[in-house]
């Protein structure tokens, strides 16, 4: 378990990283090993395995790499890696441009909050110090209340949307795909 979180830990810090280096092409053929600082811990390998069609992903002891390839494993490419990650980016790109198109639209179809100035009839006499501090205070709710329904309208339009992304689908991403 530990070499699985180390492993999308890796992954996920190293994005930037491995797509902005000369290098990542470089070694792009190359398959990844993941190493331990402990020197009494044996590496492993990502190795892709295909069962009655369906791949998944098993974590190989460096010692049962040759044992594995015999039997039909495929080591984990740092191409492999980039691949994915750029079609999950790609990925959230689009879903991140239909994501503010449809904010868009629902905004412009949202209905507008109108101020409404209603007259006051004029008095007949001139108004207490009650009606007066009656009316400024219904005034100062009312600004209060406009400002409220302004602020939760500008929080919806400025939430950031959470996209998850299913990385069990193992045609699209056959090397992030882990055995059922």
């Amino acid at each position: 378990m530990k070499v699985k979180t180390f492993a999308i830990c890796l992954f996920s810090l190293c994005v930037s990283a491995l797509a902005q280096s000369p290098d990542s092409m470089k070694y792009a053929p190359y398959p990844i090993l993941l190493l331990s600082g402990n020197n009494s811990v044996e590496s492993v390998m990502p190795m892709v395995f295909t069962v009655d069609g369906q791949q998944h992903l098993e974590f190989v002891p460096s010692s049962k790499i040759k044992e594995s390839m015999d039997k039909g494993g495929h080591p984990v490419t740092l191409a492999d890696v980039l691949s994915a990650l750029g079609a999950a980016t790609e990925k959230v790109n689009e879903l991140q441009a239909e994501n503010d198109r449809l904010w868009k639209v629902a905004m412009k179809d949202a209905p507008r909050p109108e101020t409404v100035i209603v007259q006051q009839p004029a008095p007949t006499s001139a108004p207490s110090q009650a009606d007066l501090a009656a009316q400024q205070q219904a005034e100062a709710n009312a600004r209060r209340q406009q400002a409220i329904q302004t602020w939760l309208m500008l929080q919806n339009m400025n939430r950031q949307q959470n996209v998850n992304i299913n990385v069990r689908n193992c045609t699209a991403y056959p090397a992030l795909c882990v055995g059922r």
